[in-house]
């Protein structure tokens, strides 16, 4: 029992009968607990212990999603499960993790209320602090998670609503949807009416991951009141994905697990198709007793090892804080960086990339200032999710032409930037002209085979990055003045029919850096 007292949480949180279900799913939420007991707010009078009467859990949240039940002004007594299994401690040393984890098994469970033996609360056994006090190692390592992985993954396509995902978790009885997209281009799932993709109905393969929706989810869009039969999956399902591979060792589906401190991890083959999902309860039952007893005194050892946790802890947390960081500086539906990437990256950017161009125009800078023509029309005319689309396809294209050196960003609605380093004054004409053709040549076609006719507006402003003016200002390292010119010269260009590049004169850039240079040729 004395390990087993290790797993006990001795502070599950716990509520009355009386408590509004909004106030539990706010105190879940808060609390990032996945269950909250509920006691009999009668049961004491100073002699006589509170009662347990019941549990409420991510699960109860889920069901009640998914049958569109009311929850405003009902008391959680209403609609908690009743009948709830505990454990009491026993004096003899008939009780061990084992036993806990074949009662998670049998009766389909996620936590378990333990009692002393007089009755009185102890606290909650759940598989979260289970696996926290066995860390596996040396068996975890030799097997592998295609051995445990579940391959009946329950998978929905980006396009459908909350609500939905809510039914399938309900229908289902998972903890988890996968948000997948088909690889075959035109093929649609069986069931289309209802926009839902399972194991059961659908056959397209291999369909790839893209994010995750979980029982935890559900409760936070429940306490936010967010409309889930309207709300898409795409909008805030859990991305990127951190997958692992069918051939990974289950130690490490461990480590990661702990690492960004999540419940389960989605299984992707090599070319990053869907191939499974492993969970903490696919871990547990993984785990063999006699190994389990072979490596207690071991696990216990490395429970000691908490400094070497702490920094590897921290080191995560430092990673975690990058890849935010790196998601505040890019477009949600371009992919590109954004104006804020662009603005943190110039300074660093530009004198590291000029020095390492060995060229004979490396001292030169060239930014493009990029608009979309008549866009407003688009939207206007086919809708603004076309609109998306489009600026989508406008970004790949780019892409696509992009030269080495050579940066594109998302500026702010159909404006983009283009910052090239290393590219001659000729050169850089016929590289805008190249971009304005990759749009301009080829139209946009929507989903329902419409073509839309897509032109740009291109503005350009170059100049030498290690030239000094007689004030002794570096002309090329004021990309601020630099995007003025090139604004100017977009406005020109616009002015002039659209659909084509404009160049600011040189004369007028040498200007703005040196009002009275020494040499005017």
């Amino acid at each position: 029992m004395s390990s087993l007292r290790q797993a006990i949480n001795p502070q599950p949180i716990t509520t009355t009968a009386d408590t509004t279900v909004e106030a539990v799913i706010a105190l879940m939420s808060r609390a990032r607990t996945s269950g909250v007991l509920i006691l009999d707010s009668q049961g004491g009078n100073g002699t006589q212990r509170e009662q347990l009467i019941g549990i409420f859990t991510e699960r109860d949240v889920v069901r009640m999603i998914a049958a569109s039940q009311e929850i405003k002004g009902v008391a959680i007594g209403e609609v908690m499960t009743k009948k709830v299994l505990t454990l009491t401690e026993s004096l003899t040393d008939d009780q061990d993790i084992v036993t806990v984890l074949t009662l998670f098994r049998q009766h389909r469970i996620r936590h378990l209320p333990v009692f002393d033996a007089n009755g009185t609360l102890m606290g909650i056994l759940t598989q979260q602090g289970i696996r926290t006090v066995l860390k596996p190692i040396d068996f975890m390592r030799l097997r592998r998670v295609a051995e445990v992985m579940i391959t009946r993954v329950i998978h929905a396509p980006v396009s459908t609503s909350v609500l939905n995902i809510a039914k399938l978790m309900a229908i289902y009885n998972v903890s988890c949807v996968v948000i997948a997209q088909s690889d075959h281009q035109g093929l649609t799932p069986p069931d289309s009416t209802w926009g839902v993709w399972s194991a059961d109905s659908c056959q397209i393969k291999p369909v790839r991951p893209v994010g995750i929706i979980t029982e935890r989810d559900m409760l936070q869009f429940r306490n936010l009141e967010l409309d889930l039969e309207r709300l898409r999956a795409s909008t805030v399902m859990s991305a990127p994905l951190f997958p692992i591979t069918p051939d990974a060792s289950l130690w490490e589906a461990h480590q990661q697990m702990q690492r960004r401190r999540v419940h389960r991890l989605v299984v992707v083959a090599n070319e990053g198709e869907l191939g499974g999902i492993i969970t903490q309860t696919s871990l547990l039952q993984a785990l063999d007793p006699m190994e389990m007893y072979a490596e207690i005194e071991v696990l216990q050892e490395l429970l000691q090892q908490s400094e070497s946790e702490r920094e590897a802890l921290l080191k995560q947390l430092i990673a975690r804080n990058k890849l935010l960081e790196s998601l505040a500086l890019t477009d949600e539906l371009t992919g590109l960086p954004n104006r804020r990437a662009m603005e943190q990256a110039l300074p660093q950017m530009l004198p590291h990339s000029a020095a390492q161009e060995k060229s004979v125009y490396s001292d030169y800078i060239c930014l493009f200032a990029i608009d979309v023509d008549f866009f407003k029309r688009v939207n206007d005319t086919y809708g603004h999710p076309t609109g998306d689309e489009v600026l989508k396809e406008i970004a790949g294209r780019l892409q696509r032409k992009a030269r080495a050196n050579s940066w594109f960003y998302r500026y702010g609605g159909e404006e983009f930037i283009c910052l090239t380093v290393g590219i001659g004054p000729e050169t850089a004409w016929e590289y805008g002209e190249e971009l304005r053709e990759a749009i301009a040549q080829e139209p946009f076609i929507t989903g329902e085979e419409v073509e839309i006719p897509i032109t740009i507006s291109m503005g350009g402003a170059i100049a030498p990055l290690s030239g000094v003016t007689s004030a002794g200002v570096k002309i090329g390292q004021d990309p601020q003045a630099l995007l003025e010119f090139a604004d100017r010269a977009l406005y020109q260009a616009k002015r002039e029919g659209r659909n084509r590049v404009q160049f600011c004169p040189y004369s007028e850039i040498l200007c703005k850096f040196d009002p009275n240079p020494l040499d005017a040729g």
